[in-house]
């Protein structure tokens, strides 16, 4: 017998459970002394009573409904925690894949939902070209499909389960068959001619681009549905606009250029022509040399001073980016110099390049794809006498990748001027414009709109059909009526409580949109100035200035952006108001999908959500960009008061992620991560319908994951996860958030865009919340040195992002009251003037006075821990004790108690002392895994109460301080533990049947599953039950305070049995089970059922030579030689005695 003796917060890197510690006989949560309160212990933490069924939930008990004063007792709040009510629980995303649909699915699997402690599902009628597997497909919204659909709603309802459905078919955005061409979304097109003045002008105007695509004539799109919308022809005119150039705004054709290039068979003429026209999608076929690069030269007979150029090209026959292009210049055709171009997102693509002077111009292509022998495109490579505005095509909104990292273009005042443009519009007729033109040389451009072509996807064909115009509130409202109603034909009025509840409006992946019917008398009722002057800018041509023009281009985004917002957004609740239903709200995910700022979409929906994604095969826990997606919703529900953060969860990639790999053990440090960043609710994707069970695992949505329905292998098992979601997040919707910091990311962005690969430089122990423009100009107010919303948060500093370098002038007047009331500001500081509905002269005054003028209370530059320092405002939470590294915390105020959350994202076991801002409360430890709780070692000092624990690999824990206390300072015991036993001898084992392994077999020692050399065996998925035996006497189970089953090293989860008592079911290492009540002298039986993942089963039905397939899926995500995971019980298997020392 081995005999080792630890303190009890190390014992097997594991802490002691005492629910005694915690309940009261008087019902009152009172504090025993330690040595009562440990007597009779009956396992370890992570020895727990593996988590059984729980009851179903019956009472919602939304923590928002009730006030701090109403949750303070631990009592009160551990009722619920032991079975959490139903807004706390998971939802699925349900996905209805491509008419592949019947009733004893929808039937199966809904009941299993319920098994699995699923509260509610969002619908999705879904395509991605999945194959028939079913006899009949029932085709979206046919009476059959009709049918099928109303069963479900009568199921779920009967159920108490909350029912959703998406905003469109597909999961984005806002379309369908129903959108009329004239409803669907616009872009700005324009064509341009120049004439010269002092005369008498007419001329035929170009006929405006009709091509339905993202950007003028281009027609580029990822997906086949979308090429056939791209067929449509639509056009109608905005305006004829004239302007009249600068003197230095010269014609290339006027300097009589020559043309040439290295793979180019077109003229001289014929590459001008094209190359300086309108058309960015009539491309120059132009064949790369055998290194892969490829060229396009102008020659001039003098020097030419060039200030910007204008490029589409791509690569037309693989990714139409894999390439780097350059603008090489030289003087005598040999000796190149070369300017970077860099990626830019839109199609044609603007760059303010140094003032260059030289004779030839040449842009220069190379592949990067590693392919020599390859072809280019290219349909623009002007280059101007004059400078444009560097990024155009993106600040005209027309995409939005490289507006994360905006760059100003250079001061010029070489330009047109804003009292030089003309609406010419009257002067033409039937395209003809007659016009007497004044002196100089004039540019016409004739404005006008067309479609994007952007369908809703990824849907069946018969549910997909042109998104509506997100600009236009007749065509929104219009648009969720007839979606609305399609519904309620459907279910037969069941919308509203007791059926569809919610709309989910999903990640925004309907790309840009750049006009709408109303444009000009919306941009004139938000800014004050005339959109018509101002148009040539969305051209790239500087109008006044360079900086006057970026303004003006500020104003134009902060206007679609708001109009999105309003519109596409916030209209919906009172679209949904009269039909009783509210909505879910995602927005950008990540970078930036629209010029909308994403808090500004969520703000008023009932439960703001976000998402994010598992990265198995990276490696990563959890990426930065979706912890900015979820800080922003759970920034949206602190502030705006819904207090519910939810989020598409789990989301994986087949091929890039990880496929059929994902058990409870390895989603829950992504699931504690999310916590982490604010959400407390999950809302699990994805669930998809599987309408047969002859196929298994069965349908998917396309490549992406993870599965999470009844064909998963652990289907069975999968409440005991739920449940552990489920009390974290009830826990977490308590009260209030505590939060430190506001921190302020500026304008004309988005969370998503500007914290896709950093977080806020706040130092350790702090928490924040994001604050948004609207937020700091419509909410926010000074209290007392605090800031306050109405929602009841305060944040004692406002930090501002280095994106405030361009601010709106109405925000830097709120900057200045915060500053006049004390508010402690720190970050960065404003430089410039970002919209022309302000003035220069106001904006530095305000500039000087906010920053410049010695307050104390304002900062610039300074590390917000110096500014938090001489604050003496000390860390809500930190580590006194041990190693800091990857432990957060999210702490929420109760009316008289603080709740606070720890968890260890982290490998390795930590061994710490917490330190958290509070005293006078006695800390007490609880377990969401089985709702166990714990007595602490702590110790008041500095008006903190610093906690002893150990933290395993991934763990978290609840540290409750409710209940007051005088006792300064508690020690526990320690803790001594014997092993009893070593269970050595062979294992006999039966295999889930079905599943290609034999019905049972011996194993004489136990290793991984994939070691065997049975095929059968080796790449099994599914269920083997292990059994054993092993003995103890009565007086080493009477001399133990609890005896513990340690199991070693499993994979992945296990139900466990110990002589015929079923003991539950354990998920997370260490995998050791309380098994003193199931304990008999003498011989004991041992059943471990171990269930692995599909992934090693999938594996085998790829290996060569073999001829009939145990699984289905609709796509192959392994090749042969793909590894097997580890699968099976690994032991070592021993039985260890546990007894506290006196």
């Amino acid at each position: 017998m081995i005999k080792e003796s630890r303190n009890i917060a190390a014992a097997f890197a594991a802490l002691t459970l005492s629910v005694a510690a915690f309940a009261h006989s008087d019902g009152k949560v009172v504090a025993e002394p330690v040595e009562a309160a440990m007597r009779g212990v009956t396992s370890l933490r992570q020895a727990q009573r593996p988590t059984e069924v729980a009851k179903e939930p019956t009472v919602d008990c939304s923590a928002n409904e009730k006030s701090l004063a109403n949750r303070v007792t631990g009592q009160d709040l551990y009722k619920e925690f032991q079975n959490p009510p139903k807004s706390a629980r998971p939802r699925v995303w349900w996905h209805w894949m491509n008419g592949n649909i019947t009733k004893d699915g929808i039937r199966k699997d809904l009941l299993w939902m319920q098994k699995a402690g699923i509260v509610g599902f969002h619908n999705f009628d879904a395509g991605l070209e999945t194959p028939q597997i079913v006899d009949k497909r029932l085709i979206y919204m046919t009476p059959e499909w009709k049918d099928a659909f109303k069963s479900a709603i009568n199921l779920a309802d009967s159920l108490d389960m909350e029912m959703t459905i998406a905003s469109s078919p597909g999961w984005s955005e806002t379309g369908g068959p129903w959108v009329k061409d004239e409803d669907a979304m616009k872009k700005l097109v324009w064509r341009q001619i120049e004439v010269k003045g002092g005369k008498p002008v007419s001329v035929k105007l170009p006929e405006g681009f009709d091509i339905t695509g993202p950007f003028m004539d281009f027609t580029g799109s990822y997906d086949a549905v979308s090429q056939v919308f791209f067929k449509k022809k639509f056009y109608r005119d905005i305006a004829v606009v004239g302007v009249k150039l600068c003197d230095n705004d010269i014609n290339l054709k006027d300097l009589h250029p020559k043309i040439t290039s290295s793979g180019c068979e077109a003229t001289s003429e014929e590459m001008l022509e094209r190359i300086t026209g309108d058309s960015v999608g009539d491309y120059l076929d132009v064949k790369a040399d055998n290194n892969g690069r490829c060229w396009l030269q102008y020659e001039f007979a003098e020097p030419q001073t060039i200030k910007a150029v204008v490029v589409s090209e791509l690569r037309k026959d693989s990714n139409p980016y894999a390439h780097t292009k350059e603008l090489q210049y030289s003087d005598d055709g040999v000796n190149f110099k070369s300017i970077n171009l860099s990626y830019q997102a839109t199609a044609q693509r603007t760059y303010a390049i140094p003032t260059t002077t030289a004779k030839y111009f040449r842009l220069s292509l190379k592949d990067n794809g590693g392919k020599k022998d390859c072809n280019f495109g290219i349909s623009q490579f002007a280059i101007s006498t004059v400078t444009r505005i560097q990024l155009a095509g993106d600040k005209a909104g027309n995409s939005f990748y490289r507006l994360l990292w905006m760059e100003d273009t250079p001061h010029s005042t070489e330009a047109a001027r804003l009292d030089d443009v003309v609406d010419l519009t009257p002067y033409v007729k039937d395209g003809v414009l007659n016009w007497t033109a004044p002196e100089g040389n004039w540019r016409i451009f004739r404005f006008g709109y067309s479609l994007t072509g952007k369908t809703n996807h990824p849907a069946s064909p018969e549910a997909t059909g042109l998104e509506v115009d997100k600009l236009d509130p007749k065509a929104i409202t219009e648009y969720f009526n007839n979606y609305l109603q399609t519904y309620v034909d459907a279910t037969e009025g069941k919308l509203g409580k007791g059926g569809i509840e919610y709309l989910l409006t999903d990640s925004y992946e309907a790309g840009a949109q750049t006009w709408t019917g109303n444009m000009f008398a919306e941009f004139k009722a938000r800014k004050g100035y005339d959109l018509l002057r101002w148009m040539p800018a969305l051209t790239g041509m500087v109008l006044n200035s360079t900086e006057e023009t970026e303004r003006f281009l500020f104003d134009w985004r902060r206007t679609i952006g708001d109009m999105i917002a309003e519109y596409h957004y916030d209209l919906q609740n009172e679209i949904l108001k009269p039909y009783g239903m509210k909505r879910y709200t995602e927005s950008h995910e990540n970078y930036r999908a629209n010029l909308s700022d994403g808090m500004d979409c969520k703000r008023y929906a009932e439960i703001p959500m976000s998402a994010f994604w598992m990265d198995y095969k990276m490696g990563s826990i959890f990426n930065t960009r979706y912890e900015a997606d979820v800080r922003e919703s759970a920034s949206v529900a602190h502030i705006y008061g819904q207090n519910i953060a939810a989020a598409e969860s789990f989301t994986s990639d087949g091929y890039k992620g990880g496929a059929w790999v994902f058990s409870p053990a390895v989603l829950k440090p992504t699931a504690d991560a999310a916590m982490a960043a604010g959400l407390n609710r999950f809302v699990i994707h994805t669930s998809p319908h599987q309408p047969v069970d002859d196929k298994i695992p069965g349908l998917g949505l396309g490549k992406w994951g993870q599965w999470f329905d009844r064909h998963q292998t652990w289907a069975d098992q999968a409440k005991v996860w739920t449940d552990y979601l489920s009390r974290s997040c009830f826990m977490l919707q308590q009260g209030r958030f505590v939060a430190d910091v506001a921190y302020y990311y500026g304008e004309d962005n988005n969370v998503t865009g500007i914290m896709l690969k950093k977080a806020p430089a706040l130092p350790y122990g702090y928490n924040y919340d994001y604050f948004s423009p609207s937020v700091i100009r419509d909410l926010a107010k000074a209290d007392n040195g605090e800031l306050t919303v109405p929602s009841g948060m305060r944040y004692k500093v406002l930090m501002l992002d280095a994106n405030v370098k361009h601010m709106s002038i109405d925000i830097l007047r709120k900057i200045k009251e915060f500053a006049d009331a004390g508010i402690t500001i720190c970050g960065a500081k404003p430089s410039k003037l970002a919209s022309n509905t302000g003035t220069e002269e106001e904006f530095k005054a305000l500039v000087n006075d906010i920053w410049n003028s010695g307050r104390k209370n304002v900062t610039a530059g300074v590390p917000a821990e110096k500014v938090l320092s001489r604050m003496n405002l000390k860390p809500d939470f930190t580590i006194v004790n041990g190693n800091s590294k990857d432990i957060k915390f999210v702490h929420r105020t109760l009316g008289n108690g603080e709740i606070y959350w720890v968890t260890n994202l982290s490998k390795d076991t930590r061994e710490i002392t917490a330190s958290f801002r509070t005293t006078g409360k006695k800390p007490v430890i609880w377990h969401a895994e089985d709702a166990s709780t714990e007595p602490a070692g702590y110790e008041f000092a500095d008006g903190r109460t610093n906690v002893r624990m150990t933290l395993t690999q991934h763990q978290s824990v609840f540290v409750m301080l409710t209940d007051d206390t005088d006792v300064a300072k508690t020690e526990l015991p320690q803790i001594s533990t014997e092993i009893l036993a070593e269970i050595n001898t062979p294992w006999s084992a039966k295999f889930q049947q079905g599943r290609g392994a034999p019905e049972s077999t011996t194993f004489d020692k136990l290793t991984s599953l994939t070691e065997s050399s049975e095929a059968g065996i080796q790449y099994f998925s599914g269920a083997v039950t292990y059994s054993n035996t092993f003995k103890l006497k009565k007086k080493e189970i009477r001399s133990k305070d609890s005896v513990i089953l340690d199991l070693g090293e499993l994979k992945d989860l296990a139900e466990v049995t110990v002589n015929g008592k079923n003991l539950g079911v354990i998920w997370n290492a260490p995998f050791m089970v309380d098994i003193t009540k199931a304990l008999r002298n003498g011989t004991n039986t041992i059943e471990v059922k171990v269930i692995n993942m599909w992934h090693n089963r999938l594996v085998g039905d790829v290996q060569p030579g073999v001829t009939e397939k145990i699984t289905y899926t609709q796509m192959e995500f392994f090749k042969p030689d793909e590894p097997l995971l580890p699968a099976g019980l690994l032991g070592p298997v021993r039985i260890i005695g546990q007894t506290i020392d006196k």
